[in-house]
């Protein structure tokens, strides 16, 4: 297998010599030639706190456009993300069902995803982090920055930033409905408006995703809402916009295997409210931003299912019922729950966050940037914080009440100057964040970097940066204490030092492509650890670990339409960890990815009708307890191929030029049989089909 992924890299350098970036929003055929397409050099990508352009950034960034995305086999986020080789994908279940996130070798804890630069982690568990309350159909383009950010997006941004980019309303009426139906009871429904009212632009979309899954209890239903408001302002001559923003995920699953082949019928529920609004202003050199945003969240997990089946899934063979004496009980079955177990796991978490910065270009060489982030998180719960600071507050329509509370507070204070001068470009910046658990003592942390351009010619640029970063431990790390897993109060907060050095050639000619060498260095890693001879986990700092590799990524559009090779888009990475021999299994930060490509072609096959096929490999360091032998098993390395059949007219449907998709997706072609997570066994091929109407 590793000869597979081996010849695929060279597959990848040899035909990276190709790219073209120069897309036009929608459909095939439906947008106006005249309409100027947007410019991948000319995309603002978040690398920096004043703001770059991807020609500019000197950092690894990768940008997933709105026109890759409706033409991937794909209904969710987390499906598109395992398209970048830097990004680790670990799904415990399919079609954002629970996805860990992970950049180059980091754990789902150390990634930061925003949301238009509304921060989505949680600080219950990181597990929740890709809980995205954001239609497919709304998003104008991901951001993917590699490696540690703390400096420029603040704690959490350990390792790497996803950062989704909505789409803005359009002076006339535009939306779309999707509809596709597939294997295992699949359904996915989509809906989505926008329009320019007055001077305000309004959308609103929805978005359901259900299954009766793929193996028993692993059923799910999602629905995600959002609606977005916003308008360009003008104070006495300074402009700007100003934007609002509702979201709202509720979703609910079967969780086989998911936290523990102990009990392997676990139910999850969980929801995510998120409401923000965002402010930016400029005059004479001069810019301001304000972000206010407050998320909410909840989490029901069942240890022992009690919630009946979803999406047509019955669920009697692994239901249990909660009879007049507390206790769980199977009546298909005969079996009862373990007699510790009291109930289920209720969690309530919200975070307030509002952050500012402006920046002053001083003269053409020279910009500064200040500012500051307050962030005040806070949960309620029955298994995690301190007990007696609260009275038991009740949980709706459940026969439990939330026993313990914890808070903290995180601010963080941050500089930026950039200088530039011909082709030199320096931008260097020091955060410094204080964060009170409680009414503990304050905790300081320091992260400093430095990113550092040359322009080779007007889009080649080498680049390097170094960058500190951090993250500190949840709650779940903390206070868990139930079953077969222990966190600790004990934990310090985990640091790594980043160093990449790359080159990339900007869009020219139809050709982009990037490579970087990186190499982190972790102190305190926050791991959950088993030692030999005991089955329970606990939270702790282990040892440092050492990470090296190369990454690169390339694409190419043609420039013709008739062309057979519409596109041709690909990543790849190697990496290679060093850590002391240690006496215990790593749940997750020793299980990161030894190699990882993969290539995606889009095909015109004539008449309107296209294929898009993915290949991708992956080869996962580390081992997991098989639970039916409890032997240490090495991840095994596996290939996946994904197609999707589309015909998209050029004209589109019906005398109003309707635009028009039909498609047909196969997602695991080869029926392969693989885990991301240990014991948690993914679906095999999964066949679905649908169609997209657009209208303007």
């Amino acid at each position: 297998m590793r000869s597979i992924l081996i010849v695929s890299l060279l597959v990848l350098t040899v035909s990276s010599s190709a790219q073209e970036f120069g897309q036009r929003s929608g459909l095939r055929g439906i947008v106006s030639k005249k309409e100027r397409p947007t410019l991948l050099n000319e995309v603002e990508v978040s690398t920096s706190v004043a703001g770059d352009t991807y020609a500019q950034a000197a950092r690894t960034v990768t940008v997933i456009t709105a026109k890759e995305i409706q033409e991937l086999p794909v209904n969710t986020i987390n499906e598109l993300l395992e398209f970048v080789a830097g990004i680790d994908v670990r799904q415990r279940g399919p079609l954002d069902v629970q996805s860990d996130l992970g950049i180059r070798g980091g754990t789902f804890d150390q990634t930061l995803v925003l949301v238009d630069g509304v921060r989505m982690n949680n600080a219950q568990t990181g597990h929740h982090n890709m809980n995205l309350p954001i239609p497919i159909a709304m998003i104008e383009r991901i951001e993917v920055l590699h490696g540690g950010a703390s400096r420029v997006h603040g704690v959490g941004a350990m390792t790497g930033v996803v950062n989704i980019v909505l789409k803005k309303a359009q002076v006339k009426i535009n939306g779309g409905y999707r509809v596709s139906a597939g294997s295992y009871g699949l359904q996915h429904h989509g809906f989505n408006a926008g329009k320019k009212i007055g001077k305000w632009g309004a959308q609103i979309a929805y978005q359901r995703d259900q299954s009766s899954g793929y193996i028993t209890n692993t059923d799910f239903k999602s629905d995600r809402f959002m609606m977005s408001l916003d308008r360009a302002v003008n104070f006495g001559g300074t402009l700007g916009n100003l934007s609002l923003l509702y979201a709202e995920n509720q979703k609910g699953f079967g969780a086989s295997n998911y936290y523990s082949s102990s009990f392997p019928d676990q139910f999850e529920a969980t929801s995510t409210r998120v409401l923000g609004a965002r402010l930016n202003l400029k005059k004479n050199g001069f810019s301001y931003d304000l972000k206010v945003n407050y998320v909410g969240a909840t989490d029901r997990f069942e240890l022992y299912r009690e919630t009946q089946g979803l999406a047509g899934f019955n669920a009697d063979q692994v239901a249990y019922e909660r009879n007049e004496d507390g206790i769980y009980y199977r009546a298909s079955t005969g079996d009862t729950a373990a007699s510790w177990y009291g109930g289920h796991n209720f969690h309530k978490t919200a975070a307030w966050t509002a952050n500012t910065h402006g920046s002053y270009e001083w003269n053409p060489r020279h910009i500064t940037t200040v500012g500051m982030n307050i962030r005040y998180d806070e949960i309620l719960s029955n298994a995690l914080g301190q007990t007696g600071i609260i009275d038991p507050v009740e949980v709706p329509n459940w026969p439990a009440s939330y026993t313990r509370y914890q808070d903290q507070l995180n601010m963080s204070y941050f500089a930026e100057h950039r200088y530039s001068d011909g082709p030199l470009r320096i931008t260097a910046g020091m955060l410094l964040n204080q964060r009170q658990l409680g009414s503990e003592i304050i905790v300081s942390a320091w992260s400093p970097g430095i990113d550092v351009g040359f322009k080779l010619g007007k889009l080649s640029t080498l680049y390097a940066s170094v960058d500190q970063s951090v993250r500190y431990p949840t709650y779940t790390d903390l206070y868990y204490a139930r079953g077969n897993a222990y966190g600790s109060l004990d934990l310090d907060h985990e640091s790594a030092q980043n160093f990449e050095a790359g080159y990339r050639r900007g869009v020219q000619n139809n050709i982009r492509y990037n490579a970087a060498a990186f190499h982190r260095r972790s102190t305190n890693l926050i791991d959950w650890v088993k030692f030999p001879g005991n089955d329970t986990a606990f939270a702790q700092n282990i040892t440092n670990l050492n990470l090296t590799g190369l990454e690169g990524n390339f694409g190419y559009y043609a420039s013709k339409r008739k062309d057979f090779v519409r596109s041709i888009v690909g990543s790849f990475m190697f990496m290679q960890g060093s850590t002391p021999e240690v006496e215990y299994t790593s749940l997750y930060a020793l299980d990161y990815l030894g190699a990882k490509a993969n290539i995606t072609v889009n095909n015109r096959l004539g008449n309107g009708l296209f294929l898009k096929w993915a290949v991708t490999a992956q080869d996962r360091v580390g081992t997991y307890e098989s639970f039916t032998t409890g032997e240490q098993v090495d991840y095994a390395p596996f290939l996946t191929v994904d197609a999707k059949l589309y015909w998209a007219p050029v004209a589109g449907i019906t005398r109003r030029q309707i635009p028009f998709q039909a498609f047909l997706n196969i997602n695991n072609a080869l029926d392969q049989y693989y885990f991301d997570r240990g014991n948690v066994a993914q679906p095999g091929r999964w066949i679905s089909t649908g169609i997209e109407l657009r209208f303007r």
